[in-house]
């Protein structure tokens, strides 16, 4: 398959997934198996076959424009990762089955493990909470096996694609979308972990034992959204191509139906701090995909860095910590139990991005038994984990490296808005820059987007001083 058909191959793909997604039959668990007329209808696109081409593709780049050079590494990248997805497909489904499905019996009735964890949040009971806990952990540990499975398969799969092993995929991966060294950034994680170690434990002991109200509960979401839009000097109701719409159960994110001229924004506004948070950061991901330059190659409109959609999340989400900006737009001042919880939260994030990055790494090249990723999480994060949650967190790792640099990239970007413009979120001269930003969609890594906007290399330095 030459380049062009795969590449729009690839973006109807993206819309019949976004539209399946829509559909509903991705349930709430961790797994997300491809329905079969999907992935039967785009086999094609991660076959062995086709990673050999779009290498060789790739290979003959070098008199191309940068831009068409970057758009045809996102494709390989994209087809090699999904030919392992491909390779666990079967145990993925079984995973997936297993959590949906009404396995654990709870008063007389049968309940899948996704609705029991969903009841651990809210429930206030001692001694039901443990007896919830006890069935589910118990249902989980009979899944463990499952997971280390899918972790040699995987393991397979990368060595089929002529790696020597997953590290050595996940390292090329990471060259190619993002120009960094994974071994090096391993490192750097390592040394965040370090300095960070007093700051974390300072804020976990200070919001430990305080549960805050919800100060948002008479605040909506909505007028919010508008009204932030309207500072920067952007029209909601002008966005044609982007459709939103709310709803009070159901999947909440960012669908491109047919890509770019068809973006949906589906919002379930439950009520906390952590869901403002979420919705902030989908705003900016959302502006990003409605402003993205339609003259991109369509991967480059949705795919490269993660790290590049991150920082947007973190950027528009930080807002919460910004006082002027929320007695000027909700008149609220937040309660200092609210204020802690969000700083522990913070520094929680992304130390435990920083692990797993470790976790995953030392797993992949090391062979790291679980035990000594168990005692990494216990000795960086206080937390005690399960077999079955030491595997989830391996599955997280490939979020958290974009996560934990999107992070610092965003803190960064605040202090170059602020410098300029002051309180940014109010300005349209800073509107006028994040658009010019995000019409670059995926164009360029972190890193170099970084430097092009002049905040330097991306370091954790932005991040610590923030």
């Amino acid at each position: 398959m030459k380049r062009d058909d795969y590449r729009r191959e690839f973006a109807a793909f993206q819309a019949a997934r976004a539209s399946a997604r829509q559909a509903g039959w991705r349930q709430t668990s961790p797994f997300e198996p491809l329905p079969p007329p999907l992935h039967d209808r785009f086999s094609d696109l991660w076959s062995s076959t086709t990673v050999e081409a779009l290498r060789r593709a790739c290979q003959d780049d070098t008199s191309r424009p940068a831009v068409e050079q970057r758009g045809g590494q996102v494709l390989q990248t994209f087809a090699e990762n999904w030919f392992i997805r491909a390779a666990t497909r079967e145990l993925d489904a079984e995973l997936h089955r297993a959590l949906t499905t009404p396995f654990i019996t709870w008063q007389g009735q049968r309940h899948a493990a996704t609705t029991v964890a969903g009841w651990l949040g809210p429930e206030t009971d001692r001694a039901t909470r443990q007896e919830l806990t006890r069935r589910l952990e118990a249902h989980y540990a009979s899944l463990v096996d499952l997971q280390a499975q899918r972790w040699e398969l995987a393991a397979q799969a990368a060595r089929q694609l002529g790696y020597d092993s997953l590290a050595a995929q996940a390292a090329a991966h990471t060259q190619r979308l993002c120009g960094e060294d994974l071994a090096a950034w391993t490192t750097a994680c390592e040394r965040f972990l370090a300095e960070t170690d007093t700051a974390y434990r300072r804020a976990v002991a200070a919001a430990r034992d305080t549960y805050p109200t919800d100060p948002f509960a008479h605040r909506r979401q909505r007028y919010l959204a508008e009204e932030l839009l309207r500072g920067f000097g952007i029209r909601p109701w002008q966005q044609t191509n982007l459709t939103t719409t709310w709803h009070t159960t159901g999947i909440t994110g960012v669908f491109r139906v047919r890509i770019p001229e068809d973006i949906r924004w589906a919002v379930a506004p439950p009520r906390g701090w952590q869901s403002w948070r979420g919705f902030l950061g989908e705003l900016a991901r959302v502006q990003q995909a409605a402003w993205t330059s339609p003259n991109l190659p369509v991967e480059l409109r949705s795919h490269g860095d993660p790290a590049v959609a991150a920082t947007w999340d973190w950027l528009f989400a930080g807002l919460l910590t910004d006082h002027r900006w929320l007695a000027g737009m909700l008149d609220l001042q937040l309660p200092p139990a609210v204020q802690r919880a969000m700083d522990a939260w913070r520094w929680h994030v992304v130390r435990q991005a920083a692990w797993r990055c470790i976790a995953w790494y030392g797993r992949a090249t090391a062979d790291w038994p679980l035990e000594r990723l168990r005692t990494g999480f216990e000795q960086h994060l206080g937390e005690t984990l399960s077999d079955w949650e030491l595997y989830r967190e391996l599955d997280l790792a490939a979020h958290a490296f974009g996560q934990l640099r999107g992070a610092w990239l965003a803190a960064a970007l605040d202090d170059w808005l602020r410098t300029r413009y002051g309180l940014w979120p109010t300005s349209r001269r800073a509107g006028d820059d994040l658009v010019d930003l995000w019409n670059t969609g995926f164009r360029y890594p972190a890193g170099k987007l970084a430097k092009l906007v002049g905040v330097g290399p991306l370091t954790m330095e932005a991040f610590l001083a923030h």
